[in-house]
């Protein structure tokens, strides 16, 4: 701990009063030179220091190990992640209540509209037969047929016969797309390695992969927080 050394005087300060006496010895712990008094006294600091922290860290190993011989896997492990999926379930049900109700109104709105667009061109089609019919009836009476009368009494027929063929293609169509659930899990590492990570997609997932911090040479296991996403339309 100490070795001999020349200097002109004690380096000790105790209590901003500093020593006068010769030193005798150069400290290897705190690299100054001490008198025979306060090497001793400073050797006694450093021991009981010394046996603090053996008892102290000791104790804190014991625990380690009686915390590691009962360690089970945690709710928020079990648990948690079968309520957070309930509670999305739950909220899932309502929001696709309000949304199928709101999109109920809006459907309904749109046959409304459709009606009244639909009511207008029937009556415009009507009002369009009757003048073919007149038509037919002058064009009955002639002797001859001119050849223009009859391709233009076809064309109006052809978009009578064109209107009834687009109604009946007529529709109102959903764009559905189903939600999804991505659940990313991580795991605490097992070697200097990168973090062993897993992740499970009920549609798809991505997850980021993270290095693990070393201090001292020492591996540092941690675990990631788990991410549940949820996507709604």
């Amino acid at each position: 701990m100490s070795k001999r050394i020349e200097s002109k005087s004690c380096q000790a300060n105790t209590n901003g009063k500093k020593c006068d006496k010769d030193p005798i010895a150069n400290c290897f712990h705190c690299s100054y030179n001490l008198c025979l008094k306060h090497l001793t006294e400073h050797t006694q600091l450093v021991e009981s220091q010394s046996q603090t922290f053996f008892e102290s860290n000791g104790t804190i190993l014991n625990d380690f190990s009686k915390k590691l011989s009962t360690l089970s896997i945690s709710p928020r492990v079990l648990e948690l992640p079968f309520l957070q999926l309930e509670k999305w379930r739950h909220d899932a049900h309502e929001k696709l209540d309000e949304l199928a109700e709101q999109k109920r109104q809006e459907i309904h709105l749109k046959i409304a509209e459709y009606r009244a667009i639909l009511t207008k061109q029937v009556s415009e089609q009507k009002h369009q037969i009757d003048k073919l019919k007149r038509y037919l009836n002058d064009l009955s009476r002639q002797t001859n047929l001119a050849t223009k009368d009859i391709k233009s009494f076809e064309n109006q027929l052809n978009e009578t016969r064109q209107f009834l063929t687009n109604v009946e293609k007529h529709s109102i169509q959903l764009s559905i797309e189903d939600f999804s659930v991505h659940i990313q899990t991580h795991y605490f590492e097992t070697n200097i390695s990168q973090p062993i990570q897993r992740t499970d997609s009920i549609r798809s997932a991505r997850s980021e992969k993270k290095e693990s911090p070393v201090s001292n040479g020492l591996k540092r296991r941690f675990i990631k927080k788990r991410s549940l996403s949820v996507c709604l339309l």
